[in-house]
């Protein structure tokens, strides 16, 4: 796309691009605790795409909080819930439908790019004499999960955890208005996390609590049981795979 000027641009402003340049969206140093556990798949099929299913009747679903000190679209925190799910394309990948971050580059870029559902929130990471905690506020206290770290757990038994490459499936939309159709399309992408001998991996007993309010009902995903958690510090690239499906909206 080109201005009047000749300038060309990313992203708008096409002068002031608020992020340059598309993926891969590169991480260094990533600080993330997750709290993993099986949650009522009936509470979510109803905020998933047409043509996406959860993956079983309990599927296996991330609770994150993140913090990530480098990256090519600014220093941030992020809080998200990841649940898994099949399709037609991707027998299992992960859905996003709640993700919250702390700038505005990692905001933008999520939604216009990836169709990550990204809000603005505060989110905090800490460390305390007895362990990790992450909380996620936005009005009121939306999310917190507290672990307590027992033991390391080394690069392979990762491996056999945390896959390299995470799929993962949002949707996109451009609304419709006054006179014009809208745009929706079901976006793959994936998360490449670097699994080396740099990465530190923690794992101890962990608890999850999470809220919702009228604005983000995250208490919607019904959490049946915590199974596991872990604090990891890893490098990060996200990257987009394709347009899987799309649908014209009507005003």
């Amino acid at each position: 796309m080109v201005l009047k000027g000749g300038v060309r641009g990313y992203s708008i402003p096409l002068d002031s691009p608020l992020y340059p340049t598309g993926t891969p969206i590169v991480y260094y140093g990533c600080r993330v605790l997750i709290a993993l556990a099986t949650v009522d798949g009936a509470s979510v099929d109803p905020v998933l795409p047409e043509g996406v299913d959860v993956a079983s009747s309990e599927p296996l679903t991330a609770f994150w909080i993140g913090y990530y000190p480098i990256s090519n679209v600014g220093t941030y925190h992020e809080a998200l819930i990841a649940v898994q799910v099949t399709s037609k394309e991707l027998p299992l990948a992960y859905y996003i439908p709640y993700i919250y971050v702390t700038n505005d580059k990692a905001l933008t870029s999520g939604r216009e790019l990836l169709g990550a559902p990204k809000k603005l929130a505060r989110i905090k990471l800490e460390w305390s004499d007895s362990g990790v905690r992450g909380a996620l506020f936005r009005n009121s206290k939306l999310m917190e999960i507290t672990m307590y770290p027992k033991e390391k757990v080394d690069v392979e038994g990762l491996r056999q955890l945390l896959p390299e490459e995470i799929p993962l499936l949002s949707i996109r939309v451009l609304p419709p208005l006054p006179g014009s159709k809208g745009l929706a399309q079901l976006i793959q992408w994936h998360a490449k996390i670097v699994l080396d001998q740099r990465v530190r991996a923690l794992t101890g007993p962990i608890d999850l609590r999470l809220n919702g309010t009228s604005e983000d009902p995250l208490d919607r995903v019904r959490v049946r049981s915590v199974v596991s958690g872990f604090y990891l510090e890893f490098d990060m690239e996200l990257h987009v795979d394709r347009v899987v499906k799309e649908w014209v909206l009507e005003v």
